[in-house]
């Protein structure tokens, strides 16, 4: 008997038993490594979450007032020393009322000084008579001075032709001599009290300049303090601005938030179980989330001693809980070109 010729097998029977054979297996193989390549560029350990570290600066009045004018708007680029913002800080009736303290109080000063020098009149008018009263007396005492000589000089001629005693001659004598001495010591004292005298005239007139002087130097203080002006305290860009000229602000109240724009470390978070703590000097991998693999080498620059809560922006959205881990910072690698708050994968292995 002649062999049968075989029946041919349909093409599409034929890729219907590849499909119930082959292509699941082909499939797993596919996803399994699909897996293999997602998890080796992509997927970073659980256990460490990190971000580009965001510097910001805001710029806060430290009284309330009006904001009377705004040199920053979002976006804007300033340098440190920047004029952002001035703020009216007194009121004007505050200020006038100050004001009329200030000068309530110079003014009694005033009067007090003229007081002063009404009584520093008398006393020199009184130590003037004084002074008058004084050479007439000297004038007395000369004109005593020489009578008390021509007694002398008379009892020394009786004394000498034996018509007077030795005692009526030295009486004469001692009294000439102590008329003379009280010439001469009054003659003293004078010409020093009237060297003197004019020290005691009260000059008022550079307090007086000085008062107008003080009330002049008063109001440029207060009116320099009823607007305060306030300066950008670092390099970087305007992140947002939260009020508008015209309106009230309150002290503490931040009106423009700085950023930074260029980064300077990596801030990354160690979850718990802590198998082992980094320590400074270690290098670990950095890789950027882009869909080129994107990789560096950075070194822990220094490790924190307790647990603080992560940053929101490295948890998950459906975290519902603070979650706590060890902060560490690392090195910026300038190679990758990290903007400050970009979320980075660390991966970090110990070497034991």
């Amino acid at each position: 008997m002649e062999p049968l010729t075989p029946i041919p097998t349909p093409a599409s029977q034929r890729w219907r038993e590849f499909r119930i054979q082959a292509l699941p297996v082909l499939t797993f193989i596919a996803i399994i490594a699909c897996i293999a390549v997602l998890w080796q560029r992509y997927v970073f350990p659980s256990n460490v979450v990190a971000q580009v570290e965001l510097q910001t600066a805001s710029v806060i009045t430290t009284l309330p007032g009006i904001l009377e004018e705004l040199h920053a708007v979002r976006f804007q680029h300033v340098k440190k020393g920047d004029v952002i913002a001035v703020v009216n800080v007194t009121d004007t009736n505050v200020l006038a009322a100050s004001l009329r303290a200030v000068e309530a109080d110079l003014a009694v000063m005033r009067q007090r000084i003229e007081v002063g020098e009404l009584r520093t009149g008398q006393t020199y008018e009184r130590e003037r008579l004084a002074f008058l009263e004084q050479r007439v007396q000297l004038a007395v005492d000369r004109v005593n001075a020489k009578l008390a000589e021509a007694e002398f000089l008379m009892e020394a001629e009786l004394f000498t032709n034996t018509l007077s005693s030795s005692n009526q001659f030295n009486a004469a004598r001692y009294k000439w001599q102590a008329m003379e001495t009280n010439v001469v010591e009054m003659e003293k004292f004078l010409l020093l009290k009237e060297q003197t005298l004019p020290k005691l005239q009260s000059d008022t007139a550079n307090a007086f300049a000085a008062i107008d002087n003080a009330i002049r130097a008063q109001k440029e203080v207060l009116s320099a303090t009823t607007n305060l002006i306030l300066r950008a305290p670092m390099d970087g860009i305007v992140s947002a601005v939260s009020n508008h000229v015209g309106e009230a602000i309150m002290a503490g109240t931040p009106i423009v938030i700085i950023s930074a724009t260029v980064p300077e470390q990596i801030i990354a978070y160690m979850r718990p179980p802590l198998t082992r703590v980094p320590k400074p000097g270690e290098t670990l991998e950095i890789r950027r989330r882009t869909f080129q693999r994107q990789t560096a080498t950075g070194t822990i620059r220094n490790v924190g001693m307790q647990l603080e809560p992560i940053s929101l922006a490295l948890l998950a959205p459906t975290t519902a809980q603070v979650e706590l881990g060890l902060p560490f910072s690392v090195n910026l690698p300038p190679n990758l070109g990290l903007v400050p708050g970009e979320v980075v994968d660390i991966i970090y292995e110990p070497k034991n």
